[in-house]
């Protein structure tokens, strides 16, 4: 397991605009999955180490393929005591959008938000949104599937957010996976 040192963080946390690559001369750890993994975890119940979540996930350097850290973000993004799910989020939509398997966890998301979505319509709704459009961009007809589902709603709002991506997908397709062939 990683024991980092608070001189380590600093440099971790003073480097915040620099990517992973341009970390690895000037910070000595290299995260494998398990390794990572732990570390996220350890973050939920340190006080401090809560405070880290975003910088161990998003700039921690790693040691993985990028199919390892796409289980690392299914894995968190059900986690719901952490503030880093539309982030998570986005990065299906974006640049993990090549497997079917996302939708489950997408769906999941979707069907158990954290409590600080659930009563605040200004966070719900566009929280909701993010995720329906992470939907819309992952695999055919999978999307089309899970947003049919959710399309099912009774809650208007959802329902009209689902049908817009169900028909803008059948008009635009999944642009975000062709920017990346």
């Amino acid at each position: 397991m990683i024991e980092v040192s608070e001189k380590d963080w600093e440099i971790l946390h003073k480097n915040f605009r620099i990517s992973r690559e341009e970390l690895f001369p000037i910070f000595p750890y290299r995260a494998n999955f398990e390794e990572l993994k732990q570390l996220l975890l350890e973050s939920k119940t340190d006080s401090v180490f809560n405070n880290r979540f975003n910088a161990i996930l998003w700039r921690f350097p790693i040691s993985m393929s990028d199919n390892e850290f796409m289980k690392l973000l299914q894995f968190f993004l059900v986690e719901n005591w952490h503030h880093d799910h539309e982030s998570i989020i986005r990065s299906f939509q974006d640049w993990f959008n090549q497997d079917k398997e996302n939708i489950k966890y997408l769906m999941q998301a979707f069907s158990s938000l954290p409590e600080f979505y659930k009563y605040d319509e200004d966070l719900k709704y566009p929280y909701i949104r993010k995720i329906i459009y992470a939907i819309g961009a992952q695999p055919e007809p999978y999307n089309f599937d899970a947003l049919e589902t959710i399309s099912q709603s009774e809650d208007e709002e959802i329902k009209a957010l689902a049908l817009h991506q169900i028909e803008k997908r059948k008009q635009l397709g999944r642009w975000e996976a062709q920017k990346h062939e």
